[in-house]
């Protein structure tokens, strides 16, 4: 059931490349989003986190779909997190670089990416 469940789910995102491309843009939406409508975050850090969880999901919708352009989208996917840093800097309102959120969303490329390939792939060759 739930191996079925995720081939699936699996097959349906690596054939739907819109979910990515709105992926991306909701995430330009949030660092779009004026800082001070941004709740305050609960533990110290906690907007790395979110940065790197984006970009983990990023990862994984973008190498579903082009699986064979992985390291393409490695490098796209940190290039895009430190544009959108350049990006927010250049907005007229509380939105500022951080190269520590540039860090995060890195990070998140390469977690996800190792994720990917390590457990997703794996686990999909297991079910065929």
């Amino acid at each position: 059931m739930i191996a079925k469940l995720f081939k699936n789910t699996s097959e349906l995102l690596a054939r739907n490349q819109w979910v990515a491309w709105l992926w991306t843009f909701l995430i330009l939406l949030a660092c779009t989003w004026p800082g001070k409508d941004i709740p305050a975050a609960p533990i110290v850090g906690f907007d790395k986190i979110v940065h790197a969880g984006l970009f983990i999901v990023w990862i994984t919708l973008w190498t579903l779909v082009y699986p064979k352009k992985a390291a393409l989208f490695v490098l796209l996917g940190m290039a895009y997190g430190l544009g959108l840093e350049f990006y927010q800097q250049l907005l007229p309102f509380d939105r500022t670089f951080d190269w520590w959120d540039a860090v995060a969303d890195a990070a998140g490329v390469l977690i996800g990416f190792a994720f990917k390939t390590i457990v997703i792939d794996r686990y999909r060759h297991r079910l065929y």
